[in-house]
């Protein structure tokens, strides 16, 4: 790619990501007639002789490429959602759960989510039944964990939801109005099964240690402290507790010190991937989960092949894939964060870094320049949905990612020897205590400094038009540092 010009695969991820984010609001037949005149004007203008013609036109089809895409695999050109009742009459409904369940503390009580495909529904007096098509997001106070490919009964109705996305439908329901029941599928039940024995064995710590091993390891929130899901919150680390990147980055390194006796570093490298792989399938597939596996599955390809692989150009191929795969991922929270928190660290990273590199040590330059550039590029989206936005993250970050990243190799290393009757595991659950408490010193400190709100949403907009200029230019510099 060179320097200092548009990167062509980043026009492509944004095109496609924009089709699909504005397919709902947009009448139907524009986007395919722009996505055709944009390929017309690249074929035009790429015969010319002038490399700056080239370079437009190539940009021009990448862009029309990326509409094109974007306009067939829209939401709204997918099969329609239905009830064969009227949604008005349905008392009840049976579906499978198209993902585990995920909980969220909530005040003095936690809220969980269900993602279930619809199959059937069932009238208020249950003397009609009816198929059913489409998935419906309920919500459950204090709901038991479930897994994905298990079967279940809500005895509540359904209603039309209001948000774009995978969603057609929404519903709230009590505890006892849900009736749970088994796999269709022997791979989701063995997976079930081993995800219990490991939740099991977590347990054995002090409970609010075993809550957040939980939490940070497994991505399950059900038991952690509301307090402290508020102090990760205040202190602009809550991205620290959902299963990501970093997360992937952190047992790579530990797998990769367990697998030294390999002597090949691409075998080496190759088997850390594919264990990662199982480690995803255990805790279940999310958007940020899957750009990882994805970026550190074509760089450990890369690094066999001998191929030098651009980290910018993986995470917009990255993006476009799982766009295409998955189109309501343009209306996903998580994912948009995902992309963006990467792609300003990629962009703003090494230009932020060389800003204090007279003046910081590099131990202490590049974290910091990672933090704050992902933090910048993240903003926007935080202040639009949320409003308010922590600073003080960036310098949280410097302290917990370290203490986090130790907390997760003696997890590790506890629910590994777990099974073997010896007494260094003892050793292994005081480490983790100790790693907590101070864990949560360091949150309750940086919570109690405030925070940023802002509550003019217009300016968000104009904030990540800003922001997005070094995104769509690679400035020129004279050497490149790598960061990933």
């Amino acid at each position: 790619m060179n320097r200092g010009r548009i990167s062509y695969f980043f026009l492509f991820a944004l095109s496609l990501w924009a089709t699909l984010f504005f397919s709902k609001t947009v009448s139907g037949f524009i986007f395919p007639v722009l996505g055709l005149g944009l390929l017309a004007l690249a074929v035009t203008v790429l015969p010319v002789e002038d490399p700056r013609w080239k370079q437009r036109g190539l940009a021009f089809g990448f862009l029309g490429l990326g509409v094109l895409i974007g306009a067939f695999r829209a939401p709204d050109a997918m099969p329609n959602s239905y009830t064969a009742i009227p949604l008005d009459r349905v008392g009840e409904f049976h579906g499978i759960l198209s993902a585990d369940s995920t909980a969220v503390p909530h005040s003095s009580e936690v809220l969980t989510r269900y993602p279930v495909k619809l199959e059937q529904v069932v009238n208020r007096d249950g003397e009609l039944r009816g198929s059913a098509g489409g998935e419906v997001l309920v919500w459950v106070r204090g709901g038991q964990m479930m897994f994905k490919g298990q079967e279940i009964i809500v005895e509540a109705e359904p209603a039309p939801s209001r948000e774009p996305g995978r969603f057609a439908y929404v519903c709230w329901a009590d505890r006892g109005q849900i009736q749970v029941g088994g796999f269709r599928r022997p791979v989701d039940s063995l997976r079930a099964g081993f995800f219990s024995v490991i939740q099991r064995r977590i347990r054995d710590l002090e409970p609010p240690v075993a809550a957040l091993l939980s939490a940070l390891l497994l991505g399950r929130r059900e038991e952690l402290q509301h307090s402290l899901y508020q102090q990760f919150r205040y202190s602009g680390s809550l991205h620290l507790l959902a299963l990501s990147g970093l997360h992937l980055g952190i047992l790579y390194f530990f797998l990769s010190l367990l697998l030294r006796f390999v002597r090949d570093r691409r075998a080496r490298g190759l088997a850390a991937s594919a264990l990662l792989l199982g480690y995803v399938f255990l805790v279940g597939w999310r958007p940020s989960l899957e750009r990882a596996v994805f970026m550190l599955l074509m760089a450990s390809l890369g690094y066999v092949l001998d191929r030098e692989l651009h980290p910018l150009n993986l995470l917009c191929l990255a993006a476009s894939i799982l766009l295409v795969l998955h189109p309501y991922y343009a209306f996903d929270l998580s994912f948009q964060l995902s992309f963006v928190s990467l792609l300003g660290i990629l962009l703003l990273g090494p230009y932020l870094y060389r800003l204090w590199q007279p003046y910081v040590p590099k131990l202490i330059g590049w974290p910091l320049a990672i933090s704050l550039s992902a933090q910048i590029g993240t903003a926007p989206l935080v202040l639009f949905h949320f409003g308010a936005v922590h600073p003080v993250g960036v310098a949280a970050a410097l302290v917990l990612i370290p203490l986090i990243t130790l907390f997760l190799g003696a997890g590790l290393l506890f629910v590994g020897l777990s099974a073997l009757p010896i007494s260094i595991n003892t050793l292994f659950a005081e480490a983790l205590l100790l790693l907590y408490r101070s864990i949560t010193f360091f949150l309750r400190i940086f919570a109690r400094l405030p925070g940023l709100h802002l509550q003019w949403r217009p300016l968000y907009w104009g904030i990540l038009a800003v922001l997005l200029i070094p995104f769509l230019l690679e400035l020129p510099v004279k050497k490149r540092d790598r960061i990933c």
